[in-house]
């Protein structure tokens, strides 16, 4: 759950027993059997913070503490199944010496750190030495702004409803039966699959000193997947499912999709490359997306802002910049995703409910804390977890209505490459269908697409219903996965720019 409190000091014997229990639980793997979890708890997250004032022994304004464990079960094609563990604790703080904050450190602490006295070590090493000059004008001047962005005031914190045990217990007890409950319908039949499984837990303990507040907050997700090859490769298809709660994920649904999208996408053909309508699923809207969400920020170049302008004065919001059908939003308890109810800028800052565009109608953007006192804003952070607004016409009904189209099962490798367009590039992948006469007459190769989806989101012919989807397993990404929740409709958009096959980029 998330709190809101004044600090809490702990007794130092006290604090530092918890932390050594700690850290001899994450060297070792052993998980309570009771409240089963790899990350810390509140007391513990607590203790470890009084550890570290122990240590530094100097006047800590700030500190920040955060415990990432991604446990990960996968199985390639003809190798045997295997498991990556990944625990990351990162802990960061400032010190405050006079008038100015002129101190900061961070250390990340990996599971080679087993006891106390290597703990100590590690911090006093990433500790900087503190200055000996008097602070500079410049100096003066920074800190005279930030003392405004942190004048004391209440803020309201949204429950956090993001941790479910269900999810927790999974990374020890039952992943690898889930690896099992993918592939199984693979078994005794030509196709060659590759599964992967994850379940995250996350904790995230801020402490101001200046304000005397404590902000915790803790979740879980997981997410699976499969990729399923025919022997030869030559064919393949792919299916997942994310969701925070684990008892919510269905195996066989996801296995029975990729096969089915294997099975349909054999034999096929090449189409030639131009502007089709677009049958894009949940997976595919999803991943533009999730790269359209940096270019909300308010200082960064993109559609969001007049060419060649980025002051505020020049922000495009009230404009209507997509089809009136599309609204995105954020909600940190929005059961289906949520996200943890505050973001770290030196300072944890309440995340609460915001629509990002509504209607199609550009409603805010984000920014960093400095960022947004010197504009005059809120500080908002990016929108990772969104939602977007659907409708009824599911993805039968819009290949029914099509005329000459191409169904588009999920995109890679996808880049933006004009910041101030919004355009983008990348790959269809694993299911591209050629639709003729409202029917799917056979599968086609890849193609590579050239489109900005700012453009293409005003040429939407018909939206589904929302749903969360899954991004996949990358091994280089494997302590961020599950990615944050994304819940998007499948659309049908007129004209989406397919510039060329993949085998010809």
């Amino acid at each position: 759950m998330s709190s809101s409190s004044p600090l809490v000091s702990l007794p130092h014997s006290h604090a530092h027993r918890v932390v050594a229990a700690l850290l001899a639980r994450r060297a070792e793997g052993v998980i309570d059997s009771t409240t089963p979890r790899r990350i810390m708890t509140r007391e513990e997250a607590v203790a470890l913070a009084q550890f570290v004032r122990d240590v530094l022994n100097r006047p800590t304004e700030n500190l920040q503490i955060l415990h990432r464990a991604t446990a990960v079960a996968l199985r390639t094609p003809d190798a045997f199944p295997r498991c990556i563990d990944v625990d990351s604790f990162f802990i960061g703080w400032g010190v405050k010496l006079g008038r100015i904050t002129r101190f900061r450190g961070r250390v990340m602490v990996d599971t080679d750190v087993r006891d106390l006295d290597t703990l100590r070590h590690v911090l006093q090493h990433a500790a900087p030495p503190l200055p000996e000059s008097p602070p500079s004008a410049d100096e003066l001047e920074e800190q005279a702004t930030w003392d405004k962005i942190f004048t004391p005031k209440r803020y309201t914190y949204l429950p956090n409803t993001t941790w479910h045990g269900t999810t927790a217990a999974a990374a020890d007890t039952q992943r690898g039966a889930m690896l099992g409950r993918l592939l199984a319908p693979l078994d005794g039949t030509a196709w060659r699959g590759a599964g992967t499984v994850a379940v995250s837990q996350f904790g995230f303990l801020a402490i101001n000193h200046g304000l005397g507040m404590t902000q915790w907050g803790d979740a879980t997700d997981s997410e699976i997947s499969l990729t399923v090859h025919s022997a030869d490769g030559a064919t393949s298809g792919w299916s997942g499912h994310a969701h925070r709660d684990w008892d919510k994920l269905d195996p066989e649904r996801v296995a029975q999709e990729a096969v089915a999208v294997a099975t349909q996408q054999q034999h096929a053909v090449r189409a030639e490359p131009g502007r089709y309508t677009a049958i894009l699923s949940p997976t595919a809207v999803g991943q533009l997306l999730q790269q359209m969400a940096p270019m909300f920020d308010v200082l960064r170049a993109s559609p969001f802002s007049f060419r060649g302008q980025r002051a505020i004065d020049k922000d495009r919001k009230g404009e209507r910049l997509f089809d009136p059908r599309i609204t995105l939003t954020t909600d940190p308890t929005d059961p289906e995703g949520g996200d943890l109810p505050f973001f770290l800028d030196t300072k944890p800052y309440p995340s609460g409910k915001v629509t990002w565009v509504e209607q199609g109608v550009l409603k805010r953007r984000s920014a960093s804390v400095f960022d947004a006192l010197d504009l005059g804003l809120n500080p908002l952070r990016n929108p990772d977890c969104v939602r977007m607004s659907g409708g009824n016409t599911s993805v039968a009904e819009m290949i029914a209505q099509c005329e000459r189209g191409i169904y588009v099962h999920r995109f890679s490798t996808i880049n933006t490459v004009d910041d101030w367009s919004g355009t983008m590039e990348g790959f269809t992948r694993d299911g591209c269908l050629l639709i003729q006469n409202g029917k799917i007459t056979h599968p086609i190769t890849d193609f590579r697409f050239y489109e900005s989806p700012f453009l293409a989101f005003n040429r939407v012919i018909a939206l589904g219903p929302p749903q969360r989807v899954a991004f996949g397993f990358t091994p280089r990404d494997e302590s961020q996965w599950p990615w944050a929740p994304v819940i998007v409709p499948p659309l049908m958009i007129r004209d989406f720019n397919f510039s060329a096959l993949a085998d010809n980029a």
